[in-house]
């Protein structure tokens, strides 16, 4: 990956972080959530193909880092290797991704247990 394309991956996630890090679940659907803190990085539809993340249409249950077409870096194949996407590693990852994968492209961050679950209980519904 080039350097100017990985420092432009970088501003847009962190913009995206900033722009969505007072949202609560209280109010807001868990495809809401979705919407507002994932979607510019990372597709829903089945066969879409992968944005700046991977398509995330069927994750829960799927093996980590099983998207055909999607370069994974080297951090994350070697943290993630032979674990599958279960909702509590999906809780974890939300949460702080460089506490799973140290080093990994992901930046978003999701303090509020409330809005990770939100967002879990939408991934799980899109299968």
């Amino acid at each position: 990956m080039s350097a100017a394309r990985n420092t432009l991956r970088i501003t847009l996630l962190s913009a995206a972080i900033l722009l969505t890090s007072h949202a609560s679940a209280q109010n807001v659907s868990g495809e809401d959530l979705y919407k507002q803190q994932c979607a510019a990085c990372h597709a829903i539809q089945k066969d879409a193909p992968p944005g700046m993340g991977p398509n995330l249409h069927g994750v829960v249950g799927r093996p980590a880092g099983a998207i055909a077409g999607f370069a994974h870096s080297k951090e994350f194949k070697t943290a993630l290797k032979g674990k599958s996407w279960s909702p509590e590693l999906l809780d974890k990852w939300l949460e702080n991704p460089q506490k799973v994968a140290k080093g990994t492209y992901m930046m978003y961050q999701q303090a509020d247990p409330a809005v990770r679950a939100a967002i879990i209980d939408y991934l799980k519904s899109v299968k």
